[in-house]
């Protein structure tokens, strides 16, 4: 199955990447502009701030590499996908829960199924504003899979322009840069055989869901 994105949609997916950079490089531009206030050097201060904004660049570029780009093997275990998802993906006051014994081994489901997932677990970070557990769920049920992945904390909540765009509700004129996100997870979960769906299983916690069938291992 062939899917194809409007040009709009790509636009607005790179303007989402641009506006999650812009803030750690700007970071980074003031410390440099600390020091160059001072003599030259870097004060703890300003050498923590560059330090600390510049991982976070580094982080964000690899994990959209990855969710957004063509890196076809880059990643081959389940360790390193949820090395992909650090604080500066899913927001500093979450946590990510994945179960240990599941990181041993290599990533069964194929690329565009870990893009799903990685898509999945950075918009479960987006539905906690104040930060909370974002936990993960593989589920191989014979020719189906299941993703889940789980958001918990004080006002979890998908957007509603976000949930528009998940449920195909939104026009192509109606996505946002925030939006787009969501209009490309359930057209990528499409392409993989399955569809999206998003619940409140209980107080707090908004649970997204991707059901896929027929994939390959």
């Amino acid at each position: 199955m062939s899917v194809s994105l409007d040009m709009r949609v790509v636009q607005l997916l790179h303007s989402r990447v641009c506006h999650d950079l812009v803030g750690p490089v700007g970071a980074v531009n003031n410390g440099l502009e600390l020091a160059g206030e001072g003599d030259g050097g870097l004060d703890s201060e300003a050498m923590d701030l560059v330090r600390t904004s510049a991982a976070q660049v580094a982080e964000r570029i690899q994990y959209f590499r990855v969710a957004f780009g063509y890196a076809a093997g880059a990643i081959k275990t389940m360790r390193q996908v949820r090395d992909l998802l650090t604080p500066s993906v899913i927001g500093p006051k979450s946590t990510l829960v994945w179960p240990e014994e599941e990181l041993a081994g290599d990533w069964p489901f194929g690329d565009q199924i870990l893009k799903l997932l990685l898509l999945m677990t950075h918009l479960g970070g987006e539905c906690l504003p104040r930060g909370g557990e974002v936990e993960i769920f593989i589920e191989p049920l014979g020719t189906e899979l299941r993703l889940t992945v789980t958001a918990s904390g004080t006002g979890a909540r998908v957007e509603a322009t976000v949930l528009a765009a998940l449920l195909g509700e939104a026009t192509i004129d109606e996505l946002t840069p925030r939006s787009a996100q969501g209009y490309l997870l359930t057209r990528l979960a499409e392409y993989c055989g399955g569809t999206i769906s998003v619940d409140y299983p209980q107080d707090e916690m908004v649970a997204i869901r991707a059901t896929l069938t027929g994939f390959e291992q």
